[in-house]
């Protein structure tokens, strides 16, 4: 555990927690203390596996943020499996994102929706549910959004 980074007793909530950054960030507070609430589309053996080795709590949730049809669901699970540990849902950490290539001219509405929808509305809803949570026993709680280099810029076939 890092020195002076202690979050021991807090829950933490990480989507796109099935590989790359997303599972770092996982491990990583788990490794500074925190319960982890792991959220992606596909298994996550590989997180489970190396958060168990911190010994710390996880709970994962299978879940595809492309319809806002999870939120409740993830926020619901997520509560409960914070309680279970004794803790509370303290960090979310919108980490999920998608991309699509094609040539700007050829980009459709069904890949701007379905980029939008995961990149933005289900981060902007599941904040919300989160939150409604973080505010009801007025102790608030830390929300982080990872964006990519992209939402800045685009890339060669990603408008």
């Amino acid at each position: 555990m890092l020195k002076g980074f202690d979050l021991c007793g807090r829950t933490a909530i990480v989507t796109g927690a099935n590989t790359g950054l997303g599972q770092a960030i996982a491990v990583a507070l788990a490794e500074a203390g925190a319960g982890i609430v792991a959220v992606g589309r596909s298994g996550m053996a590989e997180t489970k596996a190396l958060v168990a080795a911190t010994g710390r709590p996880f709970h994962e949730i299978t879940a595809d943020l492309a319809t806002l049809e999870p939120i409740g669901r993830i926020v619901e699970e997520a509560e409960a499996a914070a309680k279970v540990d004794g803790s509370r849902l303290d960090i979310l950490v919108n980490n999920a994102g998608i991309i699509r290539r094609a040539d700007a001219i050829d980009f459709t509405e069904a890949d701007w929706d379905e980029v939008m929808d995961v990149n933005l509305k289900s981060t902007f809803f599941l904040t919300q549910g989160v939150a409604r949570r973080m505010l009801a026993d007025g102790k608030g709680g830390k929300v982080i959004n990872i964006a990519s280099l992209l939402s800045f810029q685009g890339g060669i076939r990603i408008p």
